[in-house]
């Protein structure tokens, strides 16, 4: 069976049409694993509040007021805490995120936040939060526009916490 010409160039228009569009989706896929990349490595700046109950006669700062990080990356962040009572007092803090969708891409790989802190009259200390914000957090339509979050800790008097939970 002979093929005619026309039906030839028929045949290889299709093959070269087809060979332009894989090659097409081949560059526009790599071209969105690229800016990908490039989203995972931007930095989200981390404003860090801090703040203590009334009922508990402590100071408590971050050492920075903000943070950048990028998602993948460890970052410690320090903060300095100290007793203005002239008695020993023990207290424990809580933490929020904001916007709160950030939450599931925090990782605390290690907190003072996870057990009481006790305090000797007029001690000074320095308390370590070690995070990992999760690179996941450029894919969630939530939070992929996320530039910039909010940390914030708060010291309870732990004596009267504990009181008032039992």
């Amino acid at each position: 069976m002979i093929l005619n010409k026309k039906k030839y160039v028929k045949i290889f228009s299709i093959l070269f049409i087809l060979i332009i569009i894989a090659l097409l989706v081949n560059v526009s896929i790599k071209r969105l694993e690229k800016k990908n990349e490039v989203i995972a490595k931007e930095p989200i700046i981390i404003n860090l509040l801090t703040s203590v109950h009334p009922s508990l006669p402590w100071r408590f700062n971050a050492r920075k007021e903000k943070i950048i990080v990028k998602p993948g990356e460890v970052k410690t962040i320090e903060y300095y805490v100290e007793n203005l009572d002239t008695k020993e007092s023990t207290g424990i803090a809580t933490f929020a995120y904001f916007p709160n969708e950030f939450e599931a891409y925090i990782r605390k790989l290690n907190c003072f936040c996870y057990d009481a802190q006790t305090l000797k009259s007029r001690q000074k200390d320095k308390y370590s939060l070690v995070i990992l914000i999760d690179p996941e957090v450029t894919k969630d339509s939530k939070t992929k526009n996320v530039k910039e979050a909010t940390i914030q800790f708060t010291f309870f008097d732990y004596k009267k916490y504990k009181k008032n939970k039992d």
